[in-house]
């Protein structure tokens, strides 16, 4: 249950994106480090998926395009366009109390909208559209999710350098269920420790700045973790279990900062526009998850042991 203090903008899920049939016969690195629930097809039929759930409340959703679709049809789809392999986009959510009614959360959101349109940015938040995934049992797991709008927004345009929003239309227990079962992880992950964005264009950067500035209703502070990188930093939360340490959100600028020496000798050098990770805290040891979806990019997941906060 959220209380009184509880922050408006919360991670809700982080989305990678994987080939259909390691969405059917998942990498032993994965299924190794998590465990992996059953998900279901989404609306439409075009996409399915599997899901991590940590004991923060946050989520790791596996997503896949079905074997078979019209690359046309694939083409339309909000994500239809990013490349399998790699963490393509991420949602916030806003946490409303048990009393308040399951709809307090989309009315929270309309403080949202305003704050981002008097950024002036350029980018708004259309409102809510519902959505659904069918589980095996037939049963439905409703949100509605809320979508950028770039019609007023000069720069160039990455669907994933801004999150989305989701809001539980069924109870989030259902969407995310955190059961003791669902929520211990192998690899001893708890949830997640931060969320960060490198983007290439300083530009585009620059004008991010205000834009998350809105997002989380305070000023990103500006630091230099080395010599040559530059990022923002905002302190954000999770649905549930604070006491795993602090959730950052961050924003780089400069995609080649996001990548290891191993990651770069997977990409043969290149380097995208722009480039999501995750770091996880884990109950274990610092060190990292990795391994390849498709050649070319190698997916890392940096630990944080929790002991060393």
């Amino acid at each position: 249950m959220a209380s009184q203090s509880a922050p408006e903008s919360v991670f809700d899920h982080v989305i990678l994106l994987i080939p259909h049939s390691q969405l059917i016969s998942l990498p032993q690195w994965l299924s190794d480090a998590f465990t992996i629930l059953d998900g279901g097809v989404h609306e439409g039929g075009m996409t399915e998926n599997k899901i991590v759930v940590f004991e923060d409340g946050v989520y790791l959703e596996l997503i896949a395009f079905v074997d078979g679709l019209n690359p046309q049809h694939r083409a339309m789809h909000p994500w239809g366009k990013q490349p399998d392999g790699q963490i393509i986009h991420w949602a916030h959510t806003i946490l409303s109390r048990e009393e308040e009614g399951s709809n307090k959360s989309e009315e929270k959101f309309r403080a949202v909208q305003a704050r981002i349109e008097d950024s002036q940015v350029g980018i708004k938040y259309l409102d809510p559209e519902p959505g659904f995934r069918t589980m095996a049992d037939g049963s439905k797991r409703i949100w509605a999710n809320a979508i950028p709008n770039f019609d007023d927004y000069k720069g160039p345009i990455h669907i994933n350098q801004q999150p989305f929003w989701t809001f539980d239309r069924t109870p989030r227990s259902l969407r995310a269920p955190l059961t003791p079962e669902n929520t211990s992880q192998p690899s001893g992950v708890v949830g997640v420790a931060g969320i960060s964005l490198f983007i290439k264009d300083e530009q585009v950067l620059d004008t991010m700045v205000p834009f998350y500035n809105a997002i989380f209703n305070n000023p990103g502070v500006k630091e230099s973790p080395s010599s040559n990188v530059t990022r923002y930093k905002w302190e954000a939360a999770a649905p549930a279990h604070p006491e795993f340490g602090q959730r950052h959100f961050f924003l780089y600028q400069g995609t080649k900062e996001a990548f290891t020496e191993e990651e770069m000798s997977e990409a043969n050098g290149e380097v995208p526009d722009i480039f999501i990770k995750l770091s996880l805290y884990t109950k274990g040891k610092a060190g990292s998850v990795q391994g390849t979806l498709v050649k070319g990019t190698l997916i890392t997941f940096d630990l944080i042991p929790v002991t060393s906060l």
